[in-house]
């Protein structure tokens, strides 16, 4: 009986790992290349991929566990954008199975589990797994790992937990630091609020083991001569950050403050009246719930847009779905059929799932082996290139490779850099990335002066007329090259200018 029992777990998981990844196949690879995210990840693993060095030719700003996973995938299977939107259907796959195991482990069935996953991934006409591979969606991923070994252990603090939570605590650090840091307060809180005794020495042998963790990777960054690369914009470059690029919808503020008051007004109601209503171990299960939750949706500042407030209030949302689970359980409510409407509702979700994945596909296949000319070997192969953008990366591209002939340098100092960049295999350090935030200790007077310092060298930036440029640009610096360097022409969307002493 415990064979058989195993066996249909194992299918189950088999079952909900496959309808995960068919779902985010379609419409994961069907998506038009712009200057986004998807872009300068690509472009920082693709230097790595082509022997340059983050923190130094690369102005990464967060920790590097993300890129180098990527760059390991780019030598295995080839450095191109398909490659990468396959490392983003395995983080996505990953991040909502490990999802479905959190509710299933809160017991909510089976049938409810995979309508909720469902209706997660299609949200928004799937806007968030279109958001492409990412550090947050692994960091945040590696926190719903920690979260779930934890339940599953019914959040029992001992020794093999703390080491298992730190090292994990370890790992999201090494994806992106702050969300570390708010899962290490995260964590303490509960250690503090679980643990019946030596708390505090519980909460040192958390940080004694991060420590010996983190000087491991300290090493390892001195070995390779990264480490003040890795000061520089990593941490230097975190205060510019925060302060110059402020974008907050308050519409997405007020969405994350009305969750989490419901949140934790609903467990501390359900935690205070006790046996009366829970049990210990779902007292237990909105103790580690509510301390990630709220810590978490920290991490939406200070970019408040829709994507960095859903990941911040990813563990939130699973909190809500586990109180009205329960609400409903401990309801003298009975709704006649309930299975069977539930049974239609999966039926649909399946069946409009299904229609959208394989037009996207269809869509992507047909452009990519039937009318790009982009081969597996070009770093474009993969994506969807309209004619106009194509013709714009060739011009460019080839402007640039007429002046290096000629021997002079040229800087596109734009948040489009990427795209002439990556079919060129080059690198302006910082200059491929010219946001607020991403220049480390550098101040804008530095960089003028570095611009002015170089010989031989042309600068590009974005016409004014340009209606599409990045908000994360630092427009100040366009303003000084357009009014201390001398303008000498234009190549397509490009104003061209020199500095001559």
């Amino acid at each position: 009986m415990e064979k058989i029992i195993q066996k249909l777990k194992s299918k189950e998981n088999i079952g909900m790992l496959l309808l995960i990844i068919f779902s985010l196949l379609g419409v994961t690879l069907c998506v038009s290349l712009t200057d986004s995210d998807e872009l300068w990840v690509f472009q920082n693993i693709y230097k790595m991929y082509n022997g340059f060095q983050i923190y130094i030719d690369a102005n990464v700003i967060c920790t590097p566990l993300f890129f180098y996973l990527g760059n390991i995938l780019f030598h295995i299977l080839g450095a191109n954008f398909f490659v990468l939107r396959i490392y983003n259907i395995l983080i996505f796959t990953f991040f909502y199975f490990i999802t479905y195991k959190i509710l299933r482990i809160l017991g909510i069935e089976k049938k409810v589990s995979t309508i909720c996953i469902l209706l997660l991934i299609m949200f928004g006409d799937y806007m968030f797994p279109r958001i492409m591979a990412n550090y947050n969606t692994l960091a945040v991923g590696l926190c719903l790992l920690g979260i779930y070994l934890m339940l599953r252990k019914e959040c029992e603090i001992n020794y093999k937990t703390i080491l298992l939570q730190s090292i994990i605590c370890f790992l999201i650090i090494l994806t992106k630091q702050n969300i570390g840091i708010f899962y290490f307060i995260a964590l303490s809180i509960i250690i503090l609020l679980n643990k019946k005794d030596n708390k505090i020495k519980a909460i040192i042998e958390e940080v004694i083991i991060l420590v010996l963790l983190g000087s491991i990777f300290v090493f390892f960054l001195k070995l390779n001569g990264l480490l003040d690369g890795f000061i520089n914009y990593a941490i230097l470059g975190i205060n510019q950050f925060a302060t110059d690029n402020i974008n907050i919808s308050w519409l997405n503020i007020f969405i994350i403050i009305s969750i989490l008051l419901v949140n934790l007004g609903t467990s501390i109601f359900m935690i205070r009246k006790g046996s009366n209503i829970i049990d210990d171990k779902q007292r237990r299960c909105f103790i580690v719930l509510s301390s990630f939750s709220t810590l978490l949706s920290l991490t939406a500042f200070p970019i408040v847009n829709t994507a960095h407030s859903y990941f911040a209030i990813y563990v939130a949302i699973i909190e809500i779905i586990y109180i009205v689970n329960m609400i409903f359980k401990k309801s003298e409510i009975r709704i006649r059929k309930i299975d069977k409407i539930l049974k239609i509702i999966l039926l649909i979700l399946v069946l409009v799932d299904i229609i959208i994945n394989i037009y996207n596909f269809c869509l992507w296949y047909k452009y990519v082996f039937f009318e790009s000319n982009y081969k597996y070997e070009e770093p474009f192969f993969g994506t969807i290139i309209d004619n106009e953008l194509k013709e714009n990366i060739e011009n460019v591209v080839s402007f640039i490779q007429e002046k290096e002939e000629e021997g002079e340098d040229v800087i596109v100092f734009s948040s489009k850099a990427a795209l002439y960049m990556v079919p060129l295999k080059e690198s302006n350090g910082f200059y491929d990335m010219p946001f607020n935030g991403n220049f480390g200790r550098l101040t804008e007077e530095d960089i003028i002066k570095d611009l002015k310092e170089k010989e031989n060298t042309l600068v590009l930036i974005e016409k004014e007329e340009e209606t599409d440029t990045n908000w994360q640009e630092n427009k100040n610096i366009k303003e000084k090259i357009k009014n201390e360097f001398d303008y000498i022409g234009s190549i397509e969307n490009f104003e061209i200018y020199s500095f001559e002493i």
